[in-house]
């Protein structure tokens, strides 16, 4: 087929599928056609990348106010909420954010929270029970006393049923990411973008291809009986002969397609006189699975879930085109802040529901959530590490995006490494350690006292008052203060004997350690046994190192 006859059978077969392609009216319909529409994608984009996104947007979100005490209440609610379901679904906030990007970006993209029981957190009432009902069962009845169109212009229920029971009414918050306000519907995601219409394109070429071939096998089979030289020694066959010919081969294969997967089935064999020749034309399909027909549908696919494609002029004879994500990642990005004012709506109807609580009555709170990690790369991770470095990112954040694990198992997992001594076990090699600049390392030179500018001469560091005896930068001055009188070596004579084998300068650096060390230990934990101990394995441990 020529470029020309191949442009015109393209054209002519599009117009065919348009005709035929009908996009439903009424929101119900275009929610259950979307929902047909995933349960068997046979583009193989839209499910897989309204997948990602939902996947992408579900990310940490907490509630953080000036109170401690409300602050612990929300952080276990965020985890516990809809427990009481008891397996029946997952709880916690994140499962819940979960429901809404699918009933947001793959359904019928109005999400309708119901809130059916409330509990006290901790002295704090909250919903303890809340889901997102199917959007596509939703039905609106227009307000009799309504005669111009305003945000309380209908009434919503679940099913086609208006029974007051049914009546969405109280603690239920309506969101409309794709409409007005007023509307009494919104339009589905996948219905507005085009991504629905642009499926059904590739589905109709599909099932055309597949009938395609159906029609065609079984293949056709071509027999040829003689050759030219028995035709030049006279013999040849009389149509009579051909068809008795055709008629034994359907015979062998019927036969054959009979006894096919029996145990007792024998091979079938066929013998015949002078020379034949047996082939299978398939006919030439390219035409109707060419990449082009779907080239353009799956274009607009990408283009309607946010992958623009963009063509650029590399020189004035050539021209590439390349596909932007920003408005995928900006549409993930506002289905975040969307669901975290939908969080924000939750915590207004709970400080109502405790507003005889002078104690929450008036706190201050604000949503946070975490950075979509599917957009966080290598490089994004280096820049917060350097603003983590410079002290303008907190080290929660910086644990949890850049290390991508829970702060709050971190600082329990470093509480017990100090207890066992695992930090010191781990301590860097000396071949990357950078001495002088980590807790457990004290410098030997310590800032001049003012007698020493005076004198030219150091002060026994026996006789030094307990500041002057550590390097106050290093460790917490209010923890020093508190805890260094606790110290149990206030004199290298008070050292234990095998220290005080070592030179005097060794002896002097082993005591400034061990009380420094004891000093960080107490203010960590506060237990002084266990600040001994801790500070008996790092004294020896620097010591043995150093020189």
């Amino acid at each position: 087929m020529s470029t020309t006859d191949s442009t015109v059978f393209l054209n002519q077969l599009f117009s065919l599928f348009l005709k035929k392609i009908i996009i439903p009216d009424t929101f119900k319909e275009q929610a259950e056609a979307i929902e047909i529409m995933q349960r068997d994608d046979v583009s193989g984009l839209v499910d897989s990348l309204t997948d990602f996104a939902v996947d992408s947007a579900v990310v940490e979100y907490g509630i953080e106010t000036e109170n401690e005490n409300l602050n612990k209440i929300l952080k276990k609610w965020i985890k516990e909420v809809n427990k009481d379901y008891k397996g029946k679904i997952p709880p916690g906030i994140k499962s819940l954010s979960k429901e809404y990007f699918k009933e947001r970006w793959k359904g019928s993209s109005f999400p309708v929270l119901k809130i059916t029981k409330w509990d006290n957190f901790g002295g704090f009432q909250l919903p303890a029970r809340m889901f997102f009902v199917d959007g596509k069962t939703i039905h609106a009845k227009e307000k009799d006393n309504n005669k111009n169109l305003t945000l309380d212009s209908y009434d919503y229920y679940l099913g086609n049923t208006e029974d007051k029971n049914a009546k969405l009414d109280a603690g239920v918050i309506f969101s409309r990411p794709y409409g007005r306000w007023f509307d009494e519907y919104p339009v589905p995601f996948l219905i507005k973008r085009g991504v629905y219409h642009n499926f059904k394109i590739i589905e109709s070429l599909k099932t055309f291809g597949n009938k395609i071939i159906e029609e065609v096998i079984p293949y056709m089979m071509l027999v040829k009986k003689g050759s030219d030289v028995l035709t030049s020694a006279g013999k040849t066959y009389t149509d009579k002969e051909f068809s008795a010919i055709a008629e034994d081969l359907r015979d062998l294969l019927r036969d054959y397609r009979e006894h096919r997967g029996t145990r007792d089935a024998q091979t079938k064999i066929r013998v015949t006189d002078y020379a034949e020749d047996i082939k299978h034309l398939i006919p030439d399909l390219a035409t109707a699975f060419t990449p082009k027909l779907f080239e353009q549908a799956e274009k607009n696919i990408l283009g309607g879930l946010g992958f623009i494609d963009i063509v650029q002029s590399v020189s004035e004879s050539r021209r590439e085109s390349v596909i932007n994500p920003k408005a995928f990642i900006e549409e993930i990005r506002a289905g975040v802040e969307d669901f975290k004012l939908l969080l924000y709506q939750i915590v207004l109807l709970a400080i109502d529901k405790n507003s005889t609580s002078l104690k929450y009555k008036n706190a201050d709170f604000v949503i946070t959530s975490s950075p979509v990690r599917g957009f966080i790369s290598d490089k994004f991770k280096a820049e917060l590490r350097l603003l983590w470095k410079h002290g303008q990112l907190s080290n929660q954040t910086y644990c949890e995006l850049v290390g991508e694990t829970e702060f709050s198992t971190e600082i329990s997992r470093r509480k017990k490494e100090a207890k066992n001594g695992t930090d010191f076990m781990m301590y860097p090699h000396l071949v990357d350690n950078v001495e002088d600049k980590g807790i457990i390392d004290i410098p030997d030179s310590q800032p001049k006292s003012k007698d020493e500018e005076k004198t030219g001469k150091p002060k026994d560091l026996d006789k030094l008052g307990d500041k002057e005896k550590f390097d106050m930068s290093v460790i917490d001055e209010k923890k020093i203060a508190k805890h260094l009188e606790t110290a149990p070596y206030q004199k290298l004579t008070d050292l234990p004997d095998y220290i005080k084998k070592l030179s005097k300068s060794k002896q002097i650096k082993w005591k400034k350690i061990f009380n420094h060390a004891y000093a960080y230990m107490l203010g960590k934990m506060g237990n002084q046994k266990s600040a001994e101990a801790y500070a008996f394995r790092i004294a020896n441990g620097v010591i043995k190192r150093s020189k």
